[in-house]
């Protein structure tokens, strides 16, 4: 049964109004019917007929005529599960369409007219590349952290815990030599003590006096300073309590330096927010902050400035003097950016010659050009790369909110729409946006 036949069955206001609404999403979204031996297009909407390059389907456009040998036995698979179970189905496949290749999400409904005995699957493929290449990126990034906190563990656990038996009442019964060596004490020295008489913090007093206590095992993590150090040192600690008999008789403490590894993790931490060659906030910290800026300025009567920058011919540094003057010269613009802006101001490098401002308070828009012309002047001087005398110069667009734009995305797209009006021109100097909204 060709198209026509189902308008004359389903209602061609029906299939007008289906056909109007699928055209207007990103989406590929196919109808596919059974012959009996393989499936069929009766409708694709825009985006689909885009990518897949489908023919009039007037004629007859059967599946396996469109696809790959090893496509089709894959796709067979799914949409056969789906006709037959009367299931959604959801399966991911590789899309190869002008040479790029992509990762698409498929849903399979499928539909039976019982009135005509027909089976149909209506197919929705969504482009889920983006997103499957940062899980990648974020699985990487993880097991690169489990690695060397695998590692740090390791390390850690070949060397004893400090061990302390401890009474009720906090008192040091026995200790182990790793704890005599934590706390610098010998153990005649504490045993008989008061754990609480070796740190500064109130922790340890305060958890030996609340009541009741915990009857498994509690864990703690904290900062502590001992009482004879001036350093500080994060502690992981596990209290194991001592029962005989159904009574408390004391705790069992198992200390661990686990300062390294804290610091290991902030640091890792502050990588992910870090342009390692700039040493500037990249494209993630970026957006973070502009979003709580952005949310500081509303409703202050202050303006926000977004200034976007790219290196001009900065490709033809590095195709003359080499990778190495072209990372300097990277470097060198960081600092001269930072340079002129102050300490609440936001300097990026969102990759390659683009950088990034955002400058908060404002008080009106002639201080944003007043603003510019600092950044333009500390690019006037050459800069001296070992024997070399190299021009940095650089092209900015702006925009201001509020203004036109009313969020994040509107007023980067100004900024960049300025930038364009530069590039275009002269390549070099600033343009600050001041039309109508970009949406």
């Amino acid at each position: 049964m060709r198209i026509k036949q189902l308008f004359d069955e389903l209602g061609s206001e029906f299939l007008s109004l289906v056909t109007q609404t699928f055209d207007q999403i990103d989406d590929l979204v196919f109808v596919m019917s059974y012959n009996g031996n393989d499936y069929e297009y009766i409708y694709a909407n825009q985006a689909a007929k885009q990518t897949v390059k489908l023919p009039d389907l007037s004629q007859r456009v059967t599946m396996k005529s469109m696809v790959s040998d090893q496509a089709y036995i894959s796709l067979r698979e799914h949409y056969d599960e789906a006709r037959l179970s009367m299931n959604k189905i959801r399966f991911k496949m590789p899309i190869e369409h002008k040479g790029q290749h992509y990762i698409g999400e498929s849903l399979l409904t499928p539909i039976y007219l019982e009135k005509l005995n027909l089976h149909f699957i209506m197919a929705i493929v969504r482009d889920i590349t983006e997103h499957e290449q940062a899980l990648q990126h974020l699985k990487e990034a993880q097991r690169q952290v489990d690695e060397e906190r695998m590692r740090l563990e390791s390390l850690i656990e070949l060397n004893n815990e400090a061990i302390f038996q401890v009474d009720t009442h906090g008192r040091i019964v026995k200790c182990n030599p790793e704890a005599t060596t934590f706390l610098k004490a010998t153990a005649h020295e504490l045993e008989g003590s008061y754990l609480t008489d070796w740190f500064k913090e109130s922790f340890f007093d305060e958890w030996f006096t609340t009541e009741p206590k915990p009857k498994k095992t509690s864990r703690h993590e904290l900062w502590v300073t001992r009482i004879n150090q001036e350093d500080t040192k994060y502690i992981k600690v596990k209290f194991i309590p001592i029962t005989i008999a159904e009574r408390e008789q004391g705790w069992y403490l198992l200390l661990r330096d686990a300062t390294a590894e804290t610091n290991l993790q902030d640091e890792l931490q502050r990588m992910a927010f870090i342009d390692h060659l700039s040493g500037l906030p990249n494209r993630r910290a970026f957006d973070d902050k502009m979003d709580y800026l952005l949310q500081q300025t509303t409703g202050t009567g202050e303006l926000l400035a977004l200034f976007l920058i790219d290196g001009y011919r900065f490709k033809d540094i590095n195709d003359t003097y080499g990778h190495d003057a072209g990372d300097a010269v990277i470097k060198e613009t960081a600092l001269r950016l930072q340079r002129v802006l102050r300490d609440h101001d936001i300097v990026a490098r969102f990759g390659g010659d683009e950088f990034a401002i955002i400058i908060p308070h404002i008080k009106d828009i002639d201080t944003i050009g007043e603003v510019a012309k600092r950044i333009l002047y500390q690019f006037e001087e050459p800069f001296i790369y070992q024997e070399h005398s190299i021009s940095i110069q650089i092209g900015m667009g702006g925009a201001y909110y509020p203004g036109s734009a009313k969020n994040k995305n509107q007023l980067l797209k100004e900024a960049d729409h300025a930038l364009y009006e530069i590039k275009e021109a002269t390549g070099v100097g600033f343009h600050l946006y001041k039309k109508m909204p970009i949406d």
